[in-house]
């Protein structure tokens, strides 16, 4: 019988290092080279494989697997659906923030300036999914929590498999300004900010673009 504790403790590990890019997208993996590489059984792996390959952050390959690689049109496809489900959320949350969120949502903005400056990518998915995740919070809605955390959480993973580095200050200045208009008191020059953020990320990402 497979430990569920080892198996979401491998899971982590291995997201974590994809999303650091210790495994680089288009990489071929198997259980049995993950297993050695993290100290884990092949039976936890092959769960843990099985799992990532569910949130899309690896992909089948025929008998293979590898870390997925995800295009532009992807990427823009993601946004898209992120834009729509997080800017929805914050259209609800942005009135109720108390003071004590906004500032903490400040230092998450300045983490994650910090993290894209340095090009670490794990530290700003952290820093992405704190800020989400106090937004989820404060929208009050137990239902729209539930379902959204498991579409935001996948989506802004498999995000961070496509490094653009023109997008980051994009994306980090957009946050910025939104809690900024959230210190003013400003919640719907917020919101609109937010969405705004999003338009320009997929304007920018977009294939023809390139």
């Amino acid at each position: 019988m497979t430990d569920q504790a080892e198996v979401d403790k491998a899971v982590q590990r291995v997201r974590d290092e994809i999303l650091a890019g210790g495994l680089a997208p288009g990489t071929t993996v198997t259980v049995s080279g993950l297993a050695r590489r993290f100290g884990a059984e092949d039976a936890q792996m092959h769960h843990a494989v099985v799992a990532l390959t569910e949130e899309g952050l690896i992909e089948a390959a025929g008998h293979e697997h590898r870390i997925a690689n995800l295009g532009r049109q992807q990427a823009v496809q993601l946004l898209d659906v992120m834009g729509v489900v997080l800017v929805a959320l914050f259209e609800r949350a942005a009135p109720r923030l108390s003071p004590d969120e906004i500032d903490k949502m400040a230092s998450l903005a300045d983490d994650l300036r910090t993290a894209l400056q340095h090009e670490d990518m794990l530290a700003s998915h952290r820093a992405i999914g704190d800020l989400v995740g106090i937004i989820l919070q404060a929208g009050d809605h137990q239902e729209l929590r539930d379902v959204n955390t498991h579409v935001l959480d996948r989506s802004l993973a498999r995000l961070h498999l496509f490094q653009h580095a023109i997008a980051y200050p994009i994306w980090t200045d957009g946050w910025d300004e939104t809690v900024q208009y959230l210190q003013r008191g400003q919640p719907e020059a917020a919101v609109e900010r937010l969405r705004r953020t999003f338009w320009i990320l997929a304007e920018e990402l977009a294939p023809e673009s390139s």
